[in-house]
């Protein structure tokens, strides 16, 4: 964390030591004010991992809501910053302020540019809007997709070339850097230390207004810690050595590959993701999907939605010898399906309403991405709604 902030004020004090006569400023605001009910109470509900409370039999108000603040710093017709920050709830149940973006871009030319500081994972169609609920279609995107890598953002450097071949545009973006963050790990209710370093990125769209398809790669070294579980794996390494170098999350060449199409032609919307990643550690290797279908009534946007997450391997059948090891594989089996019924509605240029309905149904025992260290997980039922602002 200290490195993030170091490279954010460097950034920020090249940016205001040139052409402090010519910068031009662009603030906007974002946010959402939501509600979920879960009608299950041996389960939580929650937006992602990073979440410790949501709603289980109750009406939450913590789950979907955040602010978010975004500035755009013109230097000149070549150079910027972008600045962007995001509350909203976290592990600790508190309402925890953190920087999504901070980069300086330089653009080279028409076609080519260059971002430094701190950026976005390009994983995923909405990787760049994550947080901006207005800009998208869904109260929260597919989990069985969009929650199976747990950070989001960078520090390092992203290089970008696009172009037009006569109707088609395509983009090329490429970037490298490392990343620090704590990661919840609600199995044994802790908190991991995880490290990612040489972080390789791209990801490669091409297509029209009207239909699109993008292509995605990333690969990183990645080290996931605490007292407990290097207590663990020490224990381990004494009978087993190969088992532990197995297991343990130390160093471990992980990768993500990811598939999109979207298409937005007549009024139909329809967007669908794929997504796997492997990961040689007790973070199990997994892969899901989802496809969208809507359509649009001018300011009125009916969808339905079906999702799906497997595991490559069963992890609740682990059976490695030690208990404690097997109870961490087996809190790994986020393996589950989920059909969304929903409308969003564009109140005006700035307000939107959304209402969606919900049905999650766990896969094996321990599955689900949702709270759950009991066999046997049954399915919920979720009603959410969102007012989503931007100003």
């Amino acid at each position: 964390m200290k490195r993030t902030k170091s490279l954010l004020y460097l950034i920020i004090m090249l940016t205001f030591s040139l052409h402090l006569d010519a910068i031009e400023f662009d603030i906007k605001t974002f946010g959402t004010i939501g509600a979920v009910y879960n009608d299950n109470e041996t389960q939580i509900f929650r937006k992602d991992i990073s979440q410790k409370d949501g709603s289980s039999d109750d009406i939450n108000f913590k789950t979907d809501s955040l602010l978010g603040v975004q500035t755009t710093i013109e230097i000149d017709e070549k150079l910027s910053f972008t600045l962007q920050g995001v509350g909203a709830y976290d592990y600790d149940d508190e309402i925890n302020a953190k920087i999504d973006w901070g980069y300086l871009k330089y653009a080279i030319n028409e076609n080519i540019s260059i971002k430094l500081g701190r950026l976005r994972t390009p994983y995923y169609k909405n990787s760049q809007n994550l947080n901006v609920g207005y800009s998208n279609l869904m109260i929260r995107e597919s989990v069985e997709v969009y929650g199976q890598v747990p950070f989001s953002s960078y520090n390092g450097l992203q290089l970008t070339y696009m172009d037009i071949i006569g109707r088609y545009f395509y983009e090329l973006q490429a970037g490298y850097g490392r990343e620090e963050l704590v990661v919840p790990f609600h199995s044994i209710n802790e908190k991991v230390d995880v490290e990612i370093e040489n972080l390789y990125t791209a990801n490669f769209t091409f297509g029209t207004p009207a239909i699109q398809a993008r292509a995605t790669y990333l690969r990183a070294d990645i080290t996931a810690t605490n007292d407990t579980l290097n207590q663990l794996f020490d224990g381990i390494r004494l009978l087993n050595p190969t088992l532990a170098n197995s297991y343990e999350f130390k160093d471990k060449k992980s990768e993500y590959i990811g598939f999109g199409i979207f298409i937005d032609y007549n009024n139909f919307i329809f967007s669908s993701e794929y997504g796997q990643r492997k990961i040689p550690s007790f973070f199990a290797d997994l892969h899901g999907y989802y496809a969208t279908l809507g359509y649009s009534f001018d300011k009125f946007i009916p969808f339905i939605t079906y999702a799906k997450t497997e595991m490559d391997k069963p992890t609740y059948e682990a059976n490695s010898g030690f208990a404690s090891l097997d109870y961490i594989l087996q809190s790994q089996n986020l393996a589950q399906s989920s059909k969304t019924l929903g409308v969003k509605y564009y109140i005006n240029d700035n307000l939107d309403f959304k209402f969606q309905y919900e049905y999650v149904v766990p896969d094996g025992e321990y599955g689900s991405y949702h709270l759950n260290t009991s066999t046997n997980p049954k399915s919920m039922n979720v009603l959410s709604m969102a007012l989503d602002f931007v100003f």
